[in-house]
């Protein structure tokens, strides 16, 4: 079509083959040059870089925003085939675009005003977060549509490193939470010679709430941390970049089986941690109040029904979905220096829990209304 690239349309894709010198001096003749390509029926562009000899800022400005254009037109566009030298440029470009600062003052000759500014700023985070879920969320049901696309030796070495390895200290936990629950209630029950009732009470807590909870907020403490730590550590060593120049998708690579994996662990590590519960309070039952073990389960099975049970598993995919995917996305929002690793590490547990707490609340006001 020109110097400068060549077109190919086929099958609703259209690949862009890009080539010569992409840099200032040419910029209105690249801009030309793109602008009158203009899409049919295709739904994807794909932008072929591996013909380029040199590219700087300008011409990756060019480029990023005529992709931007069609985006805005609805159809999706990625970029092949790009050398790690010219990878930098439109990965600094993307970085601008994604960070949009703003300098109070600088446009706006108005003086800032502090809650005007900070419901700003917590408006464009929660758009932020909205659309960074989304996105990873559309990337994981493409995945699950394309299967092969999916590192699945990946998916099961997370399951192993997020669940089976997680089962010593999550039953331990629930474990002694199930013995707490069960003293602290035998306290209360025996004034009315009611200590039976201690079963109800430890089944009910450890099987809708507490189980799951715990096994939930361990695991963000855990391998939502090391989420984090493991992808920003990649950011830091442009191991992403390196895998994007080599024409893979992060996002197919590293956060979708870290996603799937963890949904796959936790409801598993919930029911160690519900037996884990009962057998704490089956233990304090046993040594403490002279109920003896077939006195408790014949009352648990009086307590407790399929439903109870299911509560408890339908929360552990959403908190597993909040922990991996809050973990991954501040990983991949690393840049610059391991301090900052360190504070995205942190604030990614810290709302792993807090989006787990919020959840929670949600869980049990919806299943109360409808009775469940």
């Amino acid at each position: 079509m020109s110097t400068y690239l060549t077109v190919d349309r086929q099958d609703g894709l259209l690949q862009i083959k890009l080539q010569d010198d992409w840099v200032f001096p040419n910029v209105q003749r690249l801009q030309q040059t793109l602008d009158e390509i203009m899409p049919a029926s295709e739904q994807r562009v794909s932008f072929q870089c591996g013909g380029l000899r040199d590219l700087d800022l300008a011409g990756a400005w060019v480029l990023y925003e005529r992709s931007m254009d069609f985006e805005e037109l609805g159809i999706k566009t990625d970029f092949e085939g790009f050398r790690s030298s010219h990878l930098k440029f439109l990965q600094h470009i993307i970085d601008l675009a994604a960070r949009k600062e703003y300098v109070p003052g600088f446009f706006d000759p108005q003086p800032s005003h502090f809650l005007r500014d900070g419901i700003g700023k917590i408006g464009a985070n929660t758009i932020e977060a909205v659309d960074s879920v989304g996105y990873i969320a559309r990337a994981v049901l493409d995945g699950i549509k394309r299967p092969s696309r999916l590192m699945i030796g990946e998916a099961i070495r997370q399951v192993h490193s997020c669940g089976v390895a997680a089962i010593p200290i999550v039953t331990v936990i629930c474990f002694l939470m199930g013995v707490v629950l069960a003293y602290q209630s035998a306290r209360q029950l025996e004034q009315f010679g009611a200590n039976i009732f201690m079963v109800d009470l430890v089944a009910n807590a450890i099987f809708r709430e507490l189980g799951v909870l715990l096994a939930a907020i361990m695991v963000a403490g855990r391998s939502g941390s090391a989420f984090a730590a493991a992808l920003g550590t990649m950011k830091l060593t442009e191991e992403v970049d390196a895998l994007r120049v080599m024409g893979l998708n992060p996002n197919q690579v590293l956060i979708i089986p870290r996603i799937i994996g963890l949904m796959i662990a936790l409801p598993l590590l919930t029911v160690f941690a519900d037996a884990a519960g009962l057998l704490g309070g089956a233990f304090i039952g046993a040594t403490v109040l002279d109920i003896s073990g077939f006195a408790f389960s014949e009352r648990l099975a009086v307590a407790i029904n399929v439903n109870d049970l299911l509560v408890g598993l339908s929360k552990a995919p959403v908190f597993a979905f909040l922990i991996a995917v809050t973990g991954t996305l501040r990983g991949m929002q690393v840049k610059g220096s391991a301090e900052e690793l360190g504070r995205l590490t942190t604030i990614a547990v810290v709302q792993s829990i807090f989006l787990i707490i919020v959840a929670d609340a949600i869980f049990t006001v919806i299943y109360s209304r409808i009775g469940f």
